[in-house]
């Protein structure tokens, strides 16, 4: 693939005096145009073969822009904190608002290529982080997100001779770690190797919304000059866009009335005793309390979420579950409508980094379902953002499952006559009347659409490891039970 490629690309000095302020003005003219119109933020990657030389580009890329609004991260072997969370979490936590740009060295394809290269992984497990690097580029252009994927390369001497000077300290402002002197001491040592493992790579990864642009990096000039006419040219192009810049095809499957309704099954009649309710509370907190504190829960995590009717009881049956819990080894997270700073960001964003350590637990009242709920039935997004969720929501599932996080998903069910009751006991009842909203009620008036996208809903991200359990709240000590017994079945079977 690389073999017709001219590596040894030269600028001379003069021509590059006589570019580089005019590339430098246009550079900031976007900036400042991007800044006034937060419509898209911009990814700029910086990988391949000359470790040296992206850290040279990125010092020079933040020269040419205003600093302030770009975010470069550097990131090598992943740390204690981020060890102990899945992969693609300190890449979530690292990306740019909409109208700034993020800055990455090292990112999300450094350590499954290194690895791999270095045999420390098999090639089905380097596979399978392509594959989530994949659909975590695909969901940010979904967003909006405007990539650009530098792929550096060198000529073999000139990689051999970058090594030699890295070993020797003649590396200016930027330093190279242990880490990345070793690895780039063997890719140069492997040179044959290196490139077919970067072919590979480029060939697996390179899509339309995200593709690589190889950029031959022994000479400086002609790498900056590259880099910032490939930037500013993106950018202002997307600017003039008038249209969302990707279009990647719909579901294949439409969403729509069938008649039939998962909800349709359930027996919302089942109801316990109060001292059948009390006995079997107990049992089941205690139950919680060995299993979480417990050696082999150090090694997992949990992450339940709750969604349901309004006035379903998810507040009452998210205490009983926390009254049984280490208070220092849980959070509860509750999501209501999305922050300025949420807005900046993709939608999952948000959940993304509330995500666990291994040996705790967070507890989301409501979560990224609202995006095939509420955002659906009261059209706060396209149908096309909805539809392409279910499959998002999957894959963010799967990602929490494969890593080791253990997923408890509930839906607590009430039928309108009860949800009636209830809303008006919140009314007349003082310390209740802050739970009863006008959103509720008109939320109410929308329960046939509310309960077709609650059947869609679980349809459609109820898995086999991760699936929906839908719990028959009219009663509220039944369904507080239930909650704790499915989460003590569901620790049990992963533990």
């Amino acid at each position: 693939m690389f073999e017709s490629l001219q590596l040894k690309h030269k600028v001379d000095k003069a021509a590059y005096e006589a570019e580089e302020p005019l590339l430098r003005e246009r550079l900031i003219d976007n900036q400042l145009e991007l800044l006034e119109k937060p419509t898209f933020p911009v990814i700029v990657l910086l990988t391949g073969m000359d470790a040296l030389g992206r850290g040279a580009a990125a010092k020079q890329l933040l020269s040419w822009l205003d600093p302030r609004h770009v975010r470069p991260y550097a990131m090598m072997r992943p740390s204690e904190e981020e060890l102990e969370r899945p992969r693609m979490w300190r890449f979530w936590r690292a990306l740019p608002p909409k109208g700034q740009v993020g800055l990455f060295l090292n990112a999300w394809y450094e350590g499954p290529t290194r690895e791999y290269f270095l045999g420390n992984i098999k090639r089905g497990q380097f596979r399978d982080h392509i594959e989530e690097n994949l659909r975590f580029e695909e969901l940010l252009a979904h967003e909006g997100a405007l990539f650009l994927k530098f792929l550096f390369l060198l000529p073999k001497e000139q990689s051999l001779k970058g090594v030699e000077e890295s070993r020797k300290g003649r590396t200016g402002a930027w330093k190279l770690s242990r880490d990345e002197v070793e690895i780039a001491e063997q890719f140069a040592k492997n040179y044959k190797k290196t490139i077919s493992a970067v072919e590979e790579l480029v060939t697996a990864t390179s899509r339309t919304h995200a593709p690589w642009i190889p950029l031959p990096s022994a000479d400086a000039r002609y790498r900056d000059l590259t880099i910032g006419r490939t930037l500013a040219d993106a950018i202002e192009e997307r600017l003039k866009a008038s249209k969302r810049p990707l279009s990647m095809g719909g579901t294949s499957a439409m969403v729509g009335d069938t008649g039939a309704n998962v909800l349709d099954s359930l027996d919302l009649n089942k109801s316990l005793t109060r001292e059948t309710y009390r006995a079997r509370l107990k049992q089941a907190r205690n139950r919680l309390t060995r299993t979480t504190l417990s050696k082999k829960f150090e090694k997992r995590a949990l992450v339940a979420l709750f969604e349901g009717n309004d006035a379903a009881g998810k507040g009452g049956s998210i205490r009983r579950v926390v009254e049984a819990l280490d208070p220092r080894m849980v959070q509860v997270v509750p999501i209501a409508a999305p922050s300025d700073e949420e807005k900046a960001q993709p939608y999952l964003w948000r959940f993304w980094r509330h995500m666990p350590r291994l040996g705790h637990i967070t507890i989301f009242d409501r979560s990224w379902y609202g995006r095939v709920l509420v955002e659906r039935v009261e059209k706060f997004c396209s149908e096309a953002d909805w539809m392409r969720a279910y499959e998002e929501i999957r894959a963010f599932e799967s990602e929490m499952s494969d890593y080791g996080i253990i997923v408890v998903k509930f839906w607590l069910a009430i039928d309108k006559k009860e949800q009636l009751r209830r809303f008006k006991e919140r009314e007349a009842v003082g310390y209740k009347r802050y739970k009863i909203t006008n959103e509720d009620w008109r939320n109410r008036k929308k329960w046939a659409a509310y309960t077709q996208a609650v059947h869609d809903m679980v349809e459609r991200t109820s898995t086999s490891r991760v699936p929906w359990t839908l719990v028959e709240a009219n009663d509220k000590y039944h369904a507080r039970v239930k909650v704790l017994e499915t989460i003590n079945e569901r620790l049990k079977e992963s533990l």
